[in-house]
């Protein structure tokens, strides 16, 4: 296919009947502020910008420009890996998961279904994601459908000493070392993480594993398109430079379109506009394509923990259509007035089902596609919400390529950075994700915690019984 551009429709981002956003007066003056902010991004040199000392904006200013030599070392191990084995396991959380998940299943069809197609045609190993959660049932049916094939392994982890993917690490290369010996291992495990400290380096280094680096200046939401992403994407079969490519192309046009026709700017502007003056406190991520729901998944990440601080921050939920038109879309009809609504359309789907409808309810559709009857239905949902009080606005992608994704990762991943300043947060930290973590080592007895656990049981203790029927 060839290369075509992304367009971002927001006629419809305002209240039905009212007023578009475009003529608010918080939007006007919201404008003014996004190219500044824009500014001071390209520019790294703000406190806002830094999680530590450190300037986080390596997913703007590197990773859509590396190397092509850097993108052919990708490749090369990628493509050895994947010669030698039936079933690859992927092994990571967040971000070193969700943007993983979303491009495969975009780029190759779903991965639920590919896994299930023999191997001559997916062209490439069944995958398997571990370290995303700790379910022993999950993990134990992944184990069991690998269990006698020839398998290869990435683990991604800037530390190493994140729990949950420290785990499921720890399972998968129990396995393999029972079915291969040390050398084989080592040539069929690969790590992504820090340059030149971390328990999983240090692992790396003594047993020999391959590794790439975890940038720095690049953090978990923001790594698809570095080799947090691309080692993974290329052993599945994407294109990696043509997925860069898409991602440069998206940042080009960020950098050097007026405010006017620049996506980033303007959904950044469109979202904090809804959020400040609208009482628009969730945005759905919503799609008819199936192979997109892990896209509104990974949308799902990149948001809320952007913005999620200090009060503030958009609630951004995934919808799969038609199918939620049948469970909550009765609230988002008719519910209270704090939605608004980020469709993913698509032009081009790449494969299509005819409608035999002669005989039967659907007659009137005999001879269409499921690609017409599914859009019709998706744009009358966006139609009937725009009209119950939800703005709404469709990022419109030509097809689901490598290329297409790049862009809008790159577009999204702007406007989100963008919109986060525009509250006046820090876009790059997530400072409310380590509470949990603190509480849950002291519930799982990690060494150092001692004072904590006993804080724990003293609180607990002060519960009222009577409150377990």
């Amino acid at each position: 296919m060839s290369r075509q551009k992304i367009k971002l429709d927001y006629r419809r981002f305002g209240i039905f009947g009212r007023r578009h956003v475009t003529e608010n007066d918080a939007f006007q003056n919201a404008s003014q502020q996004v190219v500044k902010l824009h500014d001071l991004l390209l520019a790294g040199k703000d406190s806002l910008l830094k999680d530590k000392d450190v300037v986080m904006t390596g997913w703007k200013t590197d990773s859509p420009f590396v190397s092509i030599s850097k993108l052919d070392a990708i490749q090369e191990t990628a493509r050895k890996l994947a010669f030698q084995i039936d079933d690859f396991i992927s092994i990571g959380i967040g971000g070193s998961y969700l943007g993983i998940q979303s491009t495969i299943d975009a780029v190759k069809g779903s991965i639920e279904l590919t896994n299930m197609l023999p191997k001559e045609k997916r062209k490439s190993p069944r995958i398997f994601f571990l370290g995303h959660n700790m379910d022993p049932a999950y993990t134990s049916r992944v184990l069991e459908i690998i269990k006698g094939k020839e398998i290869g392994a990435v683990v991604i982890s800037k530390s190493g000493g994140t729990v949950e993917p420290a785990i499921a690490f720890a399972v998968t290369k129990n396995l393999m070392e029972k079915s291969y010996d040390a050398k084989k291992v080592a040539e069929r495990i690969v790590a992504v993480t820090d340059k030149a400290k971390g328990a999983l380096k240090k692992l790396a280094d003594e047993m020999g594993y391959q590794t790439f680096v975890v940038p720095d200046n690049v953090g978990g939401r923001f790594s698809v398109t570095c080799p947090v992403g691309l080692f993974a994407l290329a052993v599945a079969g994407v294109d990696i430079k043509e997925f860069i490519a898409g991602a440069k192309f998206a940042e080009e046009q960020v950098r050097e379109n007026r405010y006017e026709k620049n996506i980033a700017m303007l959904r950044a502007v469109m979202r904090f506009v809804a959020h400040k003056h609208m009482g628009i406190d969730i945005e759905l991520a919503s799609t008819g394509i199936y192979d997109l729901r892990s896209t509104t998944m990974w949308m799902n990440q990149l948001g809320p923990e952007s913005e999620g601080k200090n009060g503030e921050g958009l609630f951004i939920v995934p919808q799969y259509y038609t199918r939620e038109a049948h469970a909550d879309g009765q609230l988002i009809q008719q519910g209270k007035r704090n939605i608004a609504e980020l469709f993913l359309m698509v032009e081009k789907p790449g494969v299509d089902v005819t409608i035999f409808g002669k005989g039967t309810p659907v007659e009137y559709l005999d001879g269409k596609g499921m690609h017409f009857a599914n859009t019709a239905f998706v744009e009358g949902l966006r139609d009937a919400h725009y009209e119950g009080g939800v703005p709404t606005m469709s990022y419109i992608l030509p097809q689901l390529d490598a290329y297409t994704m790049g862009m809008l990762y790159q577009y999204e991943m702007n406007a989100i950075a963008l919109s986060g300043l525009l509250l006046g947060q820090n876009p790059f930290i997530q400072p409310g994700v380590q509470q949990y973590k603190n509480v849950a080592n002291a519930r799982s007895g990690k060494p150092g915690t001692e004072d904590a656990q006993a804080a724990m049981k003293q609180a607990e203790g002060k519960l009222n019984s009577r409150f377990i029927i």
